[in-house]
């Protein structure tokens, strides 16, 4: 399992749930372009997630729903879950480093998922 993190700094959103859903839009277009086919993605924001999972109308947000069920087709496993902010720690760290930048950026790396980070740090050299 490899794990993605990104962070993207936009100006001009209408809405802290555009800026979520343009988030997602962009996550999966990275994933789909380094091809990723099975993807789990977690946000903090149940709004969008019951948006996206349970295909509630929201006509603001079409533009962004359109492309995100476009590009769920891309994926041969698409999973969008919700985790709470308790739990997000990390993600809402990125979003404040992000939110306290002045230019508009773009950044992604992979890293070694935390499960495997904690697994390696216990084991001893023989």
């Amino acid at each position: 399992m490899e794990v993605m993190r990104g962070q993207r700094k936009q100006i001009n959103v209408p809405s802290p749930l555009h800026a979520e859903a343009e988030s997602l839009v962009w996550a999966m277009e990275e994933l789909s372009s380094r091809g990723f086919q099975q993807v789990c993605l977690e946000s903090d924001c149940q709004q969008l997630v019951h948006i996206i999972n349970y295909s509630k109308k929201w006509p603001a947000l079409d533009p962004e729903v359109d492309a995100i069920e476009a590009l769920r087709t891309s994926f041969t496993s698409f999973l969008l879950r919700f985790i709470s902010r308790f739990l997000n720690f990390r993600v809402d760290a990125l979003a404040k480093e992000a939110r306290s930048r002045d230019l508009h950026y773009t950044f992604v790396d992979s890293m070694v998922p935390v499960l495997l980070t904690h697994e390696a740090s216990t084991i001893r050299p023989v």
